[in-house]
């Protein structure tokens, strides 16, 4: 088995041009739906999107030069990152990221691909998945941490360039649904599901920060509102 990095490297950088027919649109669109509307799947496949829903918060934590000390997952959708700083900024930038990261994941990820650089963006976020995998903190975090970067790891060392764009149409198509999809529950939660508002982002920046809920989850919708606009933007430009 051959694990040359730069190898694989100057595989991902080769240019890829994005020539599917109707059909391979619609194929990929089935196939996303697949994994994103039906309950029961979805049971499975929504561990994958809270990993990133906590990673946005990782990112935004260190970005903001918080110290990282674990993440942890439920097998019911919940999540948790647990971060030391101080500054009531911190806590705000850091706490913001979460829902809205999916749909900024997808932008990007279709950008690329519009760029011709479907490879490129892969093989990046394959390496967000292994630094994942140093933060997991319990057996869920560490399961799907695991499963994530060997998917990441096979695409990167051993997936054809042919391969390139069906996997990163198939990435950005499934958070972008699923960045949607869990932006409805935020909303319901803070709507007509109250008896689970204690579990929102925007709840918990707000009792941190002496705050109004009502105004991260604003905030909130506006970040991600953007996302979903430029990933939009970007897979309109693929027709």
């Amino acid at each position: 088995m051959n694990l040359n990095i730069g190898e694989a490297w100057a595989r991902l950088a080769q240019p890829v041009a994005v020539d599917l027919q109707s059909w391979q649109w619609v194929a990929l669109a089935a196939v996303v739906g697949l994994l994103v509307l039906p309950r029961r799947v979805w049971r499975i496949t929504g561990l994958y999107s809270t990993l990133v829903h906590e990673m946005g918060h990782i990112v935004a934590a260190m970005l903001t030069g918080r110290f990282v000390m674990g993440l942890r997952l439920g097998w019911d959708h919940s999540g948790e990152v647990v971060s030391r700083g101080r500054g009531k900024f911190s806590v705000i930038f850091s706490g913001l990221f979460g829902y809205p990261a999916p749909l900024w994941v997808s932008a990007v990820m279709l950008w690329a691909v519009s760029a011709g650089y479907a490879g490129r963006a892969l093989g990046i976020y394959a390496l967000f998945f292994v630094i994942a995998l140093f933060f997991a903190r319990n057996w869920p975090a560490l399961v799907v941490c695991l499963i994530t970067s060997a998917v990441a790891f096979a695409v990167v060392f051993f997936a054809p360039a042919s391969a390139y764009i069906y996997l990163a149409l198939l990435i950005s198509g499934f958070l972008l649904l699923a960045g949607v999809k869990d932006f409805v529950k935020v909303i319901a939660v803070h709507t007509w599901r109250r008896q689970d508002v204690g579990q929102s982002d925007a709840y918990l920046i707000a009792h941190a920060t002496g705050t109004f809920a009502s105004l991260w989850l604003v905030v909130m919708l506006i970040l991600g509102a953007t996302g979903f606009l430029w990933a939009a933007n970007s897979l309109i430009s693929l027709f």
